[in-house]
Order: structure tokens, then sequence, then C-alpha cells
């Protein structure tokens, strides 16, 4: 599937998909790769699977697990500050 096939959905009640440019990327995925979780229920579940996948795929990377303490408001500071530290790579987790 090439880039120009890929329509993606704003979770936000979007009506009509806009044209978004994908950010460019690497040839290869390098850690650290932080996985997020947003404190919502479930996204645990969503991020020890994808964990699961990521070190099947990528042996020998690093993968930190971190998390907010609540869904309801922005990230802390000094949690912000640890994720541009230690990631090289985040993925943020949101599920119900």
């Amino acid at each position: 599937m090439s880039d120009s096939d890929r329509v993606i959905l704003d979770p936000t009640a979007e009506r009509s998909p806009l044209r978004r440019r994908l950010s460019a990327r690497g040839a290869r995925l390098r850690g650290p790769i932080g996985l997020v979780d947003i404190a919502k229920a479930r996204g645990d579940v969503f991020l020890d699977e994808l964990e699961v996948r990521l070190r099947l795929r990528l042996p020998g990377e690093q993968i930190l697990r971190l998390r907010k303490p609540t869904f309801t408001k922005p990230t802390p500071p000094s949690l912000r500050d640890e994720i541009a530290q230690r990631c090289r790579v985040v993925i943020q987790a949101l599920a119900d």
C-alpha cells in the first residue's frame, strides 16, 4: 500500500477525511522506544500486545513503559521531560 492510498481519520468527529502527508520515517525503527499509557481504560492491554510484537520484530531494542497519572489532565512537565530525555521514538496508547 502506498502512502497515497492511505486514509487517516481524525477520531474527533471528522466528517470528511482531510488529506495529510505522513511524517518522514527512517528506514528502521530505533530505540529507545517509549510506550506511553495515558491512563485510559485498557490502554495497558493495547500496549502489552504492542510491546510483545515490537520485541519480536526488534530484538535488542530498548522499550520503556511510561504512564500518565490521569487522562483527564495534560502530561506533567516532569513526565514530558523524562520522555524527551529517554526516548527516541514514542507511541502513545489511547483506548476505552
